[in-house]
């Protein structure tokens, strides 16, 4: 750092103040990549290749890609007067630079096309070639930028120009592509949705500020007393708070993968265990259900799964006994049975069991507006006389569960079609 130390710069008001706000800036940075770094790092190995922990792995580099960034920026940014002399070797930094943001950005878009192309992966990573040539251009520009600090490397330059136009294409696809991912690939239930678009606010506020705060710099020559930068930095610093508040307010990352973790569905009557309504979203193995319960319970791994009637009845039977011994009657919500978890809900007449691969707690969100819908719409199932065609249940599930999105409808009506004879009722479904 003797550079600084006999540099002859002169910090001014505005400056100062910025300076400091870009120390908080990369203090954040920092924190919030390693908060999410930490996340990952802490999950379970069989989830770090799902498209949520995937998608926020490289947010996280990003953050902490981005504070790192911020450090040869500040020199570039106040010892600009120190760094345009035909001699001085620092000049390298301003390719440098570009480099960093390159190597941040690239990977981004290369995991993006990976979630999103699936079956098109030569694509995926045909493009990410693509994206590594600029990166290694800009870093062979930087080896001799540091060895004939000559060379003009300013954003306007002819040898920088190629690059910004890659870094400004890939920064495009690297906002779509998270924001397709977490909104839409994913579907996360409202609750987690919104946590996530309020995150994607912080990015937007921040991008405003980034882009008044470099407009306003590129101006202090002729305007030393423009305030829009100090403006401009603070917004992009408030922007990145927001986003690290709301990612990180998400409990589990597992909240996105909720669709792909739902087992099978029992809409039964409370008291009796009648079954109004059975929805299988997956393939089930009876060796999967094998193991500790906090009521142990095995099933014969080449054994069949029962008629839904006696699977109704018998979970009644479970729940009550629970129940009764927790002495808190009607509030059992899980059962752990081996890996699985079943998640209950109950109202005034029906109950809602779920089986899934994990307790999460948008099931539990989820049972409570199913059990509120199907009692709102079917008002006299407190005197239900067993006759299911009356019901209409299943598009009450399709819309609390958003089913026909991820395709996972289709495959189960298909399912029906194929295994149901033309008497079967919506119970025995």
């Amino acid at each position: 750092m003797i550079f600084i130390e006999n540099s002859e710069y002169t910090f001014t008001t505005i400056e100062s103040i910025v300076m400091i706000i870009y120390g908080g800036f990369i203090i954040l940075l920092l924190m919030f990549g390693w908060d999410l770094l930490g996340r990952f790092i802490k999950a379970d190995k069989r989830m770090r290749g799902d498209p949520a922990y995937m998608v926020f792995f490289i947010i996280a580099v990003a953050m902490l890609g981005y504070g790192i960034y911020m450090f040869p920026a500040l020199v570039d940014y106040f010892f600009v007067s120190d760094l345009t002399g035909a001699d001085n070797a620092l000049l390298w930094i301003v390719p440098f630079k570009y480099a960093l943001i390159l190597c941040m950005i690239v990977p981004i878009a290369y995991v993006c096309l990976l979630i999103l192309l699936k079956n098109r992966r030569r694509i995926a990573n045909i493009l990410g070639l693509i994206g590594v040539l600029p990166t290694i251009y800009i870093f062979i520009i930087t080896i001799i930028t540091g060895n004939n600090p000559s060379i003009n490397v300013g954003f306007t330059s002819p040898l920088i120009l190629p690059v910004v136009a890659f870094i400004a294409i890939f920064a495009v696809i690297d906002f779509i592509g998270i924001v397709y991912i977490l909104i839409v690939e994913l579907a996360p239930q409202k609750e987690v949705r919104n946590r996530v678009l309020l995150g994607i606010l912080g990015i937007v506020i921040a991008g405003i500020g980034g882009f008044i705060e470099v407009s306003s710099r590129d101006s202090l020559i002729d305007n030393p007393d423009n305030w829009w930068y100090v403006y401009g930095t603070f917004i992009e610093l408030f922007g990145f708070i927001v986003m690290r508040h709301f990612f990180l307010s998400i409990p589990s990352y597992d909240e996105f993968a909720w669709k792909n973790g739902m087992i099978e569905m029992h809409v039964i009557i409370a008291e009796t265990g009648i079954s109004l309504h059975y929805q299988s979203f997956a393939e089930l193995k009876a060796n999967e259900l094998k193991g500790d319960i906090k009521v142990t319970a095995t099933l014969a791994e080449n054994e069949a799964r029962p008629n839904s009637d006696l699977v109704a009845g018998g979970l009644v039977g479970i729940k009550g006994m629970l129940a009764e011994i927790s002495g808190d009657r009607g509030k059992l919500e899980n059962i752990e049975i081996g890996e699985k978890s079943l998640v209950f809900k109950q109202g005034k007449t029906i109950l809602c069991l779920l089986l899934a691969d994990e307790n999460l707690g948008v099931y539990h969100s989820l049972l409570d507006d199913l059990v509120t819908r199907i009692e709102e719409e079917h008002p006299g199932l407190d005197n239900f006389n067993g006759d299911t065609r009356k019901l209409h249940i299943a598009p009450i599930v399709e819309e609390v569960f958003d089913l026909t999105n991820q395709g996972i409808l289709k495959k189960t009506k298909k399912k029906k079609k194929k295994s149901l004879p033309s008497n079967t009722s919506e119970s025995e479904v």
